[in-house]
């Protein structure tokens, strides 16, 4: 499960861009928050649905009350039910004494995020129906009913009428899901948005890092420009914070630009060092590099439960790449 607590962070504010096709989706998204009707998010992986979420919550007249994610595609069939619904105290081996709260009930008066919906699976589909039809829900090996409150915002990267037509989801459940449906654009329908992006998080992993935020060449910003970024702002982001990372001086050139957009940091590295002086200042400034970088690694392993595979996902970087840096770092 991915329960990301109880709280939204963020707000329409918190969108960088400067598009109109993002100004027309942020207008529709918020005029989606005066209701409480259920919201279906459609778009491309590391899109920013889960902060479109946060932001429609926060808008809404729920405010004042949960958020709560979950990552539908994280939560086992086993235990989607006692996890969603809750469950009483007996109801199976290793249930909790007095029961569990389930999260329908802790996001009553809220907002519950599902994220991949099209990832539950088709037997479950009618129980959750259900839920969504008479706003109530039975805990797991209880009679009692439990009215709950709560306003669905779902989230996809799939087309789910296809999944309808392949028998893989419910048409009843989607037409309860898609009373409002917005569309999150991919950055390569909102390129203008690109360098602004960037500069956000370049600024923001330098303030992390406590290094002095570096400026893009014209010739690296172009090429950003055209990049296709299929993983979206999830891409854009985890490019920025190597880049901080590994960049050489002041300015990121059109050739770290481009090794980094070409998923192989180690060519950063190895044409940042080719490119520096070789003098005692430099020395202490490529150890410090050195040891962001491993820190970095070391962090993104913790996060990933050590999973290299996960991990060099997460970088933008293949498997042997990461073993050779686990490598030379004494990560293994």
């Amino acid at each position: 499960m991915s329960d990301k607590g109880l709280a939204a962070r963020y707000t329409f504010q918190d969108i960088v861009h400067k598009s109109d096709i993002m100004d027309r989706t942020i207008e529709n998204a918020g005029r989606y928050a005066g209701v409480s009707s259920n919201v279906l998010l459609v778009g491309e992986t590391g899109t920013g649905k889960e902060l479109f979420a946060q932001s429609i919550h926060n808008a809404s007249k729920r405010a004042g009350n949960a958020f709560v994610a979950v990552n539908c595609a994280a939560l086992p069939e086993s235990l989607l039910e006692s996890e969603l619904f809750g469950y009483v105290e007996g109801a199976f081996t290793g249930s909790k004494k007095g029961g569990k709260m389930g999260l329908f009930e802790m996001a009553h008066k809220g907002t519950l995020f599902l994220d991949e919906i099209a990832e539950i699976p088709l037997t479950f589909q009618s129980k959750l129906l259900r839920v969504l039809q008479e706003r109530e829900v039975r805990r797991v090996g209880g009679n009692s009913v439990i009215s709950v409150d709560v306003r669905i915002i779902a989230a996809t990267n799939k087309n789910l009428q296809r999944q309808v037509s392949e028998g893989k989801f419910r048409q009843d459940l989607l037409y309860r899901l898609n009373v409002l449906r917005l569309y999150i654009p991919p950055l390569r329908k909102r390129s203008e948005d690109i360098p602004l992006l960037f500069h956000y998080y370049l600024q923001y992993y330098s303030n992390q890092f406590g290094y002095e935020m570096p400026i893009l060449s014209a010739g690296a910003e172009e090429i950003i420009k055209q990049y296709a970024f299929t993983g979206n702002i999830r891409e854009l982001r985890n490019i920025a914070e190597r880049l901080s990372v590994v960049h050489s001086g002041f300015m990121i050139t059109e050739e770290e630009m481009a090794a980094a957009l070409g998923q192989d940091d180690i060519e950063i590295t190895e044409y940042s060092e080719r490119t520096m002086t070789t003098g005692p200042s430099y020395m202490m400034y490529a150890e410090g590099k050195r040891e962001q970088e491993k820190q970095y690694i070391q962090r993104l392993l913790s996060e990933h439960g050590y999973n290299r595979s996960e991990t060099a996902r997460a970088m933008g970087i293949d498997r042997s790449t990461l073993w050779r840096k686990m490598k030379k770092y004494g990560l293994q």
